[in-house]
């Protein structure tokens, strides 16, 4: 078995570089979607804001709400530890203190990223130009996984990086499905239901998944077939079913798993059986909220099962 702290530093790498992507992904599709809703209908962009649970952050530094604000915020702010700047910087960290378990690759690849990252802040204001940042940054975020899924030994450094990709994922995708129910929950949701097709073809873009959709659905954009789709699909590899599936799997291979996989068997187990179609559109976000509550009681177990083993973990800060 690893040593505790290695073993912290791969699964938090991995964990950052999915939520990078992810926070690109949902950055991205929310601008999409403001393009392609009329420009008559107002948007709410401090949506992304709430989902990442950052409200009181944000308003540390900023007293208005803007687009422009807000992306920064999300984006560049130094000081906001979940921007996309920020998790990059974390990513670059543990892969720093981390070279002699992983491919010389990654190094060269991520310290890359950050550094074109850093050069590219002062293009935010322009859309286009922050479109193009994000999509670069997703694909950069693919060929540090691909080097990791094609160069990596299967030890336990991959499965805790494995572990805390697929934790990371699953929570992510559970906030950009929140984020289209909180646009649907909003008191103007009635002018937005008439654009709801949009808005759900724009989170399965943002996850990927639209052509997946229409080849297993075999049918139009509709909401609740992409919900069940996104949460309880599994073959797609970013619904969150296989996400909380890929957990158990991977924990399965590690030793003295047994606390920490009773919680992961439980919560896909539960979410595995619950009806998605009955949950109203406009209340997803409360659903999500709960299983992101489970993700966080899940990680702590994980942290006190192998990162933390003699530490009271009452109190203890991690790095996410």
């Amino acid at each position: 078995m690893m040593l505790s702290r290695v073993a912290e530093r791969v699964y938090w790498m991995a964990r950052y570089l999915e939520r990078a992507d992810n926070t690109a992904r949902l950055i991205s599709a929310h601008t999409v979607l403001l393009m392609d809703l009329p420009e008559a209908l107002e948007f709410n962009w401090f949506t992304p804001v709430v989902i990442f649970n950052a409200e009181a952050e944000y308003k540390k530094s900023y007293t208005e709400i803007s687009e422009e604000n807000v992306m920064r915020f999300l984006i560049a702010d130094r000081d906001n530890p979940s921007s996309l700047l920020g998790s990059f910087a974390n990513v670059r960290e543990n892969v720093r203190t981390s070279l002699d378990l992983l491919p010389e690759e990654i190094w060269e690849q991520v310290n890359q990223t950050y550094m074109q990252l850093q050069a590219a802040l002062s293009s935010l204001g322009s859309r286009h130009s922050r479109q193009m940042v994000l999509r670069d940054v997703m694909a950069a975020c693919q060929r540090i996984r691909g080097i990791l899924e094609n160069h990596l030994s299967r030890d336990h450094a991959f499965d805790f990086i494995q572990i805390g990709k697929h934790v990371e994922r699953a929570d992510m995708t559970s906030r950009t499905l929140e984020m289209t129910s909180l646009l649907l929950a909003e008191d103007r949701s009635h002018a937005l239901r008439r654009y709801e097709s949009i808005l759900w073809s724009s989170l399965l873009s943002a996850l990927g998944g639209q052509q997946m959709y229409l080849r297993h659905k075999n049918s139009r954009v509709v909401g609740r077939d992409v919900l069940q789709f996104l949460c309880q699909d599994l073959q797609f590899p970013r619904s969150l079913l296989y996400s909380l599936t890929g957990v158990n799997f991977y924990l399965a291979r590690l030793p003295e798993a047994n606390s920490v996989r009773a919680i992961s068997s439980k919560i896909a187990e539960q979410f595995a059986n619950q009806d998605i179609t009955a949950i109203p559109v406009d209340q997803i976000h409360w659903f999500m909220d709960r299983l992101q509550a489970d993700l966080t009681v899940l990680h702590s177990e994980i942290a006190k099962t192998w990162f933390y083993p003699e530490t009271d973990f009452s109190q203890l800060q991690s790095q996410g």
